[in-house]
């Protein structure tokens, strides 16, 4: 009963992150109607971004995001610009092979810069643990947790009482109507896939704090982030909570009781 307990908490945890993870997804598949499997290897791209700040500037993992937040927002408007935006008229096949490709394309790029060893941090300052009730919480895996937790209420808000937000939100609905109201389409599916990229700076940055990353983890991320989509359903954020901490718990009591080998 300890064991599932303990599976529990653990798996809890780590579903807010997987939520915050496929909220990004979710932004860009939502809006824009785009099948994104280059999603999980912006998540890799964003883990390693932050060992390389972290390492380089001496900067903990957890505050990596200050600057990885814009730099991956940067690129995801540049990926936009360059490539997902001449594919929206195209048939959806032309879509999947594309970012089939921006998927291999990420992975050979940070095999190269990082090559194939995994890379992790030594020392963050949430590393720890606290006892409660005679169970071990790891402090970064809840201070993680609850960070993304406010990060899904802040974008909650942000769909929901700003103009871009709403814009966003508008378009998702009917990109013919919302550009009847004066809202440019092309500019408002360019902030989705902007922040849905950088979404993933946040994420990368918490789960450097208590794991190591390598060339392989995208395809791991992406396929999380679509079975949470798939099960929440296209705009809810709340379902996309529910989902995550499903995921996660399943995934914990698997490799509990069926060990990470399994």
């Amino acid at each position: 009963m300890e064991v599932i307990i303990q599976s529990l908490f653990d798996g809890a945890l780590m579903g807010c992150i997987y939520a915050l993870i496929a909220l990004g997804l979710s932004l860009i598949f939502g809006v824009m109607n785009v099948v994104n499997f280059a999603h999980g290897n912006f998540v890799m791209l964003s883990m390693y971004f932050s060992f390389w700040v972290a390492s380089l500037w001496g900067i903990d993992a957890v505050l990596t995001p200050l600057i990885t937040f814009p730099l991956l927002f940067i690129i995801g408007m540049l990926v936009y610009y360059g490539i997902i935006d001449r594919t929206l008229k195209e048939h959806y096949t032309i879509q999947i092979a594309v970012t089939v490709g921006l998927m291999t394309f990420l992975g050979a790029i940070t095999q190269l810069a990082w090559q194939s060893r995994p890379r992790a941090l030594s020392y963050s300052f949430i590393q720890g643990s606290i006892q409660f009730g005679g169970y071990t919480i790891a402090l970064s895996r809840l201070i993680s947790a609850v960070i993304s937790l406010i990060i899904i209420i802040g974008i909650s808000f942000f769909l929901s009482k700003t103009w871009p937000g709403r814009a966003i939100r508008a378009t998702s609905d009917d990109s013919d109507a919302a550009s009847l109201m004066g809202v440019d389409f092309r500019k408002t599916y360019a902030l989705a896939f902007g922040l849905g990229s950088s979404l993933t700076a946040i994420s990368g940055g918490l789960l450097m704090t208590f794991q190591q990353v390598d060339p392989t983890m995208g395809l791991r991320f992406g396929l999380l982030s679509w079975c949470i989509l798939a099960l929440a359903g296209l705009g809810s954020i709340p379902g996309l909570l529910i989902s995550g901490l499903i995921i996660g718990i399943g995934e914990s009591l698997a490799m509990s009781f069926l060990g990470s080998q399994s």
